[in-house]
């Protein structure tokens, strides 16, 4: 059986926030410059949930004998792996110019009773880079915190208070930042990362309008759960700063020669990332990995076929292929493991 790899082309995604700039530059992309399409979709399966509504929107385009096709067009259920019907992951480049609003995601057991979908939110950040030294993030609920207490923030719409409600964190290329479905969150303007998720477009919301004073509908803030219900989806476990880093800030762990994990199924069984930093890689999996490239330079090598790598590029690389990276500086995306 030939090896399934796929070619990953950029699927640029709308969101509320304007950003992009560092994304397309990363792309190797001429003329870049900020607008409301700020995200690079990666191995998505999955459509974007946007006030206005565009089938297909954030399924990712491949290449496939240079024609541009869809992804689900062309991966089949036994491309994921034994045991797997679908993806399980969805994975994005994200460049925000601008805060993005004060939100969080579902759990597993609360996108069960509300969206029917066996899937939340859980995510995590890989820094890339940053525009400046004030780049930061919002995490976390402070030990003083009460749903009381936010809903009354949220109803008198306190956003300088219900950014000071969470703890506020500077970060730096190279930061792991993992983010349990339920924790209060908010990237801070100037953080351009790699993230990877569980594979839903989820998200809750307090504030009830952009930073350009676009008004969001109540779909937009809580897909007509209501407001209650939305805010159930925050957890309210108050902490002091320390515990909130120790708690969401992974290690760098060294894993092989060059290689690093960034995140483990120890630490969440949704999804696992490792770093290569040249080298010689080796690998085949029992389920398919991304492949997305952060610096020029390497090789990727399966079958017969050598493929000369470049910053920003994205390979889908199906279960049981074997495959070896030489000299490349990547990041690899890995599935859920099976249970």
């Amino acid at each position: 059986m030939s090896a399934k790899v796929f070619k990953q082309l950029p699927t640029f995604t709308a969101r509320t926030y304007r950003g992009g700039l560092l994304l397309r530059q990363f792309l190797k992309m001429e003329n870049a410059v900020d607008d409301h399409y700020p995200e690079d979709w990666i191995s998505s399966f999955v459509e974007a949930k946007n006030k206005n509504f565009v089938k297909n929107e954030g399924i990712t385009r491949v290449s496939v004998d240079q024609k541009d096709r869809l992804i689900n067009e062309v991966v089949e259920s036994s491309d994921f792996g034994e045991g797997r019907k679908n993806s399980g992951v969805l994975i994005k480049l994200l460049d925000a110019a601008e805060r993005l609003g004060i939100q969080a995601h579902p759990t597993k057991e609360y996108s069960k009773k509300y969206f029917n979908t066996p899937y939340g939110k859980t995510e995590c950040w890989y820094i890339i880079s940053t525009r400046d030294e004030n780049a930061c993030v919002y995490l976390g609920f402070k030990e003083h915190v009460t749903r009381e207490y936010f809903k009354t923030l949220f109803e008198t719409q306190n956003i300088p208070e219900m950014l000071n409600a969470m703890h506020r964190f500077e970060v730096s290329a190279g930061d792991v930042i993992l983010v349990s479905a339920g924790t209060p969150h908010a990237i801070g303007a100037g953080c351009f990362l790699l993230e990877i998720q569980e594979p839903t477009d989820y998200t809750m919301r307090v504030e009830k309008q952009t930073s350009t004073n676009e008004a969001l509908t109540p779909q937009q803030i809580h897909y007509g759960v209501g407001e209650e219900a939305m805010l159930d989806c925050f957890s309210y476990v108050g902490s002091d700063k320390e515990t909130v880093r120790k708690r969401h800030f992974l290690p760098k762990r060294q894993a092989g020669h060059k290689v690093f994990d960034l995140v483990r199924y120890t630490d969440t069984d949704c999804f696992a990332l490792k770093k290569i930093e040249g080298g010689e890689y080796q690998s085949k999996e029992n389920h398919f990995v991304t492949v997305v490239v952060l610096e020029d330079g390497g090789t990727l090598c399966y079958d017969d076929c050598t493929i000369s790598l470049e910053q920003g590029e994205k390979y889908f690389i199906g279960a049981n292929t074997e495959f070896t990276l030489r000299d490349a500086v990547a990041i690899l995306c890995y599935p859920p493991k099976i249970q």
